[in-house]
């Protein structure tokens, strides 16, 4: 019985360290690139000498003269870029890395005090592509605010443009009575044929 009990022990220890010396499967690391445009919220000019910045964190880089920026050999995912530069205020867009693939990114920035709207933002909150029976869809959660302490907005509108490995799409979204100080979240629904989404971002806005 001792001997039993002895072999049944061993077993056991013997199955223990193996599940000890299981070799985690690793998955390598893929790449992808980010190349975009930072452009006046104004004239559509490219700004030059804007600070990219990304969350994840990869290289601080700044624009080129015609505004025009690029990212190469960045880890796949989910990033947001940041453009700052003195005089205008920052914008930040969100794209998707995909491997061996280049997303797009387009940045407008607006002057600081530069028309009567300053107060009205507007900002993509998050995005995601769905499909159905081939066909793909942009998802877009959205945020509007009035930053005014005093001033009712009457009527507002907001622009979209959707990114895509094939074309661009746009979409326009408005509602009446935004409330000093209120803010809003809305969300929509756009066909994108079956394309690849890369980004979503607010190309402007219009109020009164």
């Amino acid at each position: 019985m001792k001997a039993k009990h002895l072999i049944l022990l061993l077993l056991s220890v013997a199955l223990l360290w193996g599940a000890g010396c299981t070799k985690e499967t690793v998955t390598p690391e893929t790449f992808g690139n980010i190349q975009g445009q930072v452009l006046d919220g104004e004239s559509g000019d490219g700004v030059s000498s804007v600070n990219i910045t990304t969350s994840p964190a990869t290289n601080s880089i700044i624009t080129n003269q015609d505004g025009s920026f690029s990212l190469d050999h960045v880890t796949t995912g989910q990033y947001s870029i940041t453009a700052k530069k003195s005089g205008y205020e920052s914008a930040t867009v969100n794209v998707k890395v995909r491997e061996g693939e280049t997303a797009t990114a387009q940045i407008y920035l607006n002057a600081d005090g530069s028309n009567t709207s300053d107060y009205f933002s507007a900002k993509v909150t998050a995005w995601s592509e769905t499909t159905s029976n081939d066909s793909t869809f942009a998802e877009v959660e959205y945020q509007v605010s009035n930053t005014s302490d005093n001033t009712n907005i009457q009527e507002y509108e907001v622009y979209f443009d959707i990114y895509t490995t094939g074309n661009t799409f746009s979409k326009e979204v408005g509602d009446t009575v935004l409330s000093a100080g209120e803010r809003n979240i809305g969300d929509f629904r756009k066909y994108v044929r079956q394309t690849t989404i890369d980004s979503v971002i607010v190309s402007g806005t219009y109020t009164k």
